[in-house]
């Protein structure tokens, strides 16, 4: 039930405590109006898209989770609060945007059989942010699909989100698809099912990176 892109603890502390619970209480209470004030006070005393995303949306919808799974708080609950972090990943994603685009571009979709689409939609905001278009597919696109827009697009990346170890099978396929189509495709693969030492899946590709945090792809994009 969880909302999760597995970007680990590195958003502890980044926002005074407080706020952030300020902002938990509301996004419990289904308080949309009040966490989209909490966010635009942020963007206005320019706190970063990073530390926005994971010390605020990610870590609130991680303890949402763990509440949902200690019956803490109900389904709808959670469902609410997942809808209003989507509205404000847009919102924030919107505000930060570079005006100034680089040129490149990543293709962005989650495994198929996979719903669980805020954190990939996080990590296409933060390409927005420093300048990429990125094309985010979200969940259920089927493979054949993705074949031709990226035979379409020839995007400079095409991204992964896999959070669940039971889709990784899934996940091999589509990357041999795509390897077989495009050899010369760059791929980014993140996602908790990969976490903890299970990335070496991925090994036998070579033009394949898994990233672990947001930190991570902030280098990668940088470099």
């Amino acid at each position: 039930m969880q909302s999760r892109f597995n970007f680990t603890n590195d958003y502890e502390r980044m926002i005074p405590e407080v706020i952030y619970l300020h902002y938990l209480s509301a996004l419990l209470e289904g308080d949309k109006k009040q966490c989209m004030q909490i966010v635009s006070d942020l963007i206005d005393k320019n706190e970063c898209i990073k530390d926005i995303y994971l010390s605020l949306f990610q870590r609130s919808m991680y303890r949402i989770g763990q509440m949902w799974e200690k019956e803490k708080c109900s389904v709808a609950e959670e469902h609410i609060a997942t809808k209003i972090t989507e509205c404000l990943v847009e919102f924030t994603t919107q505000k930060f945007a570079s005006r100034t685009h680089n040129g490149r571009q990543i293709i962005l979709t989650c495994i198929d059989k996979e719903y669980h689409e805020l954190g990939a939609r996080m990590v296409a905001g933060f390409f927005e942010a420093n300048g990429w278009e990125a094309l985010f597919l979200g969940s259920s696109t089927p493979t054949n699909e993705l074949l031709r827009l990226i035979e379409l697009k020839k995007p400079d990346l095409f991204g992964i989100s896999i959070n669940f170890y039971i889709n990784v099978s899934r996940l091999v396929k589509l990357i041999n698809s795509v390897e077989s189509r495009f050899p010369e495709q760059k791929i980014l693969v993140g996602g908790q099912a990969l976490a903890e030492g299970r990335a070496h899946v991925l090994d036998k590709f070579e033009n394949v990176k898994y990233i672990c945090s947001l930190d991570e792809l902030d280098r990668y994009i940088k470099e």
